[in-house]
């Protein structure tokens, strides 16, 4: 046993620590050389203590218990792309199934024949989400006739329409009236499926395009209350349309930030609720965090599979509910991409164990110091977008774009400029690199349009083939 008189150690505060390591640092700046800025906004320091802390911490729920005995504390759907080529998608989609994946993300032109598609798959074992790439319309009366012709019962159908009315305006629609439509028919229509989501709130779009992790929560919870206040013209309640909502998050390479940003979003959900009278219990809320675009680079492959899966750890730890780890090459990727992709999740719970534990960023006073910073900054975001007229106006004006575009061109510049280092891109580039046979894209978009970037961009423009 050993003697509590053995550790004799004078307790210190914060502010003596503090003292020391600028004794330590021999006349250099204390803020200058340890501290940094996140997000353009956020203070972060080099070390934190309970002192930092205002109240005391809690474990998050992020889902309900598993009512299958000898499940794990803690559970996710691990989702996979598919880009349906009709000879081959169903082959490629039985085989994911049967190698680890537990959920799909369709993309659809509209076109597809579901039937076909989905051959033998037991959709009620799985998650299957629907990406619309083509027309609205069409895209709905695809689902809708495929779910006619098979009867589905409720228990048989379960994820998620990665779609909302937002993605029209996007897209240059002119009538936001007409999505909305679409949003509460698709509410309507399939209200007795209660673990199939029909209208997402893609948070993703504004970190794939270069926003902050403040911005992105800040426009995506603005557009959860432009819903709610359009929703209520359609007799849909704020509880009904909480109900019928998912999340989708894009994880970034700020690790330690995007797990305090995926946890901040859930808790911020509930607040939300909270103001339009809804009791939202923290483990019904369904978030989908899909590894960054924003992060990767043509650059080096290699490490943008490194990145994938750190991106991946942090969307876990903060709480998602289904992961999706995009391969770079997306629609192009290859075979052993996608399988590396498909596998990430599987690493995670079998080698890394993190699916033990429901929350184990619960009490890092680092994490949960940064967390709480990152509230209240979305916090006075969302004020400051409602007290100019709220989202809609921010799109219409295109205040939004603007603000956006100067992120992004800030983010990239920065990496130009080395300032921000990008292994691979910037700094200790592959030694095979075949940058020379690597054709640049250049972004070409229109007012209405956030599209896909990347931070190094500029270092891509620079030296990638025009030709």
């Amino acid at each position: 046993m050993t003697d509590l008189d053995f550790y004799t150690f004078t307790q210190s505060g914060k502010e003596a620590w503090i003292e020391q390591i600028k004794k330590d640092l021999k006349g250099r700046d204390y803020d200058q050389t340890l501290s940094s800025t996140l997000w353009e906004k956020i203070k972060v320091h080099p070390f934190y203590t309970k002192e930092d802390l205002n109240k005391d911490t809690a474990e998050y729920r992020f889902h309900m218990d598993s009512i299958m005995p000898g499940d794990s504390a803690r559970t996710w759907t691990n989702l996979v792309s598919i880009y349906p080529i009709e000879e081959t998608a169903n082959k490629e989609i039985l085989h994911f199934l049967q190698n680890g994946a537990e959920g799909l993300v369709l993309h659809l032109e509209g076109t597809e024949n579901l039937n076909r598609l989905l051959k033998g798959v037991q959709t009620e074992f799985i998650s299957t989400n629907f990406l619309p790439t083509g027309e609205t319309a069409l895209f709905f009366r695809t689902i809708q006739e495929w779910t006619e012709s098979l009867t589905l019962t409720p228990n048989m159908l379960k994820g998620s329409f990665l779609w909302s009315p937002f993605d029209d305006l996007f897209r240059g629609s002119s009538s936001f009236d007409q999505g909305l439509d679409f949003a509460a028919k698709a509410i309507h229509d399939y209200k007795e499926f209660r673990e199939l989501f029909p209208v997402t709130v893609n948070l993703a779009r504004y970190a794939n395009t270069g926003a902050t992790g403040i911005q992105e929560l800040a426009y995506g919870l603005g557009e959860v209350i432009e819903l709610i206040d359009k929703f209520s013209k359609k007799a849909i309640s704020p509880a009904q349309a909480f109900e019928n909502l998912v999340f989708h998050t894009a994880i970034g390479d700020s690790h330690f930030a995007e797990i305090a940003k995926t946890k901040a979003l859930r808790k911020l959900i509930v607040e939300l609720a909270r103001n339009y009278g809804v009791h939202l219990q923290m483990e019904s809320i369904h978030i989908i965090a899909s590894t960054s675009t924003w992060s990767k680079s043509p650059l080096d492959k290699n490490t943008n599979l490194i990145r994938q899966t750190y991106e991946a750890t942090a969307g876990i730890l903060g709480g998602a509910n289904s992961l999706w780890v995009i391969p770079a090459e997306e629609k192009n990727a290859s075979a052993l991409e996608k399988r590396v992709a498909r596998n990430v999740s599987a690493i995670l719970k079998e080698e890394c164990n993190l699916d033990k534990v429901m929350d184990p960023g619960s009490g890092s006073f680092y994490l949960e110091k940064l967390q709480e910073k990152i509230e209240q900054n979305v916090i006075l975001k969302l004020q400051e977008l409602e007290q100019n007229g709220g989202w809609l106006k921010s799109f219409e004006n295109r205040n939004l774009h603007s603000e956006i575009r100067k992120s992004r061109e800030s983010s990239q510049k920065k990496v130009l400029a080395d300032s921000e280092i990008k292994v691979g891109a910037n700094k200790y580039l592959a030694k095979d690199s075949q940058e020379e046979y690597i054709l640049f894209d250049p972004l070409v978009e229109k007012d209405f349009e956030l599209l896909p970037s990347r931070a190094t961009y500029f270092v891509e423009q620079n030296n990638l083939s025009n030709s």
